[in-house]
């Protein structure tokens, strides 16, 4: 079977069942539907709607990693991860499912409010304060 592979900015995207409540890490709408809801990217776990994987503006960690020659991620600021406990059920803004657990469950930035998984801290592009529905209006 051949999955078509939609790249952008490094992304590998292809169309992906998603088996649980998961938001877009473009525009945090939710991903809605029956079958293939929405696009994941092979190398570093992001997911998005169908519509927004052209609009994705920041690089894909993995792919930049492995190449030194490209360009930096738009903003380029780190975020300022430290592990958190929340209180309420909070969502991964990289790969959009449910931060599981009772304590400590993620990582929380403090610059830009971002939570995310303790194993997607290493994919999260260096995108610290910058708003994609912002940037990609230019």
């Amino acid at each position: 079977m051949v999955r078509r592979v939609h790249e952008k900015n490094g992304h590998k995207f292809v169309a992906t069942v998603l088996r649980q409540p998961t938001f877009c890490s473009h525009c945090k709408g939710f991903i809605w539907g029956i079958g293939k809801q929405g696009y994941q990217c092979q190398d570093c776990t992001c997911v998005v709607h169908k519509r927004c994987h052209e609009s994705v503006i920041t690089n894909c960690r993995s792919s930049t990693d492995a190449t030194t020659n490209e360009a930096p991620d738009v903003g380029s600021s780190p975020h300022q991860l430290s592990v958190h406990t929340y209180m309420k059920p909070t969502f991964c803004n990289h790969c959009g499912t449910l931060l599981y657990g009772l304590i400590k469950q993620g990582m929380h930035c403090g610059g830009c409010n971002m939570n995310v998984h303790k194993r997607c801290q290493k994919n999260v592009a260096n995108n610290c304060g910058v708003n994609p529905a912002v940037s990609n209006a230019n």
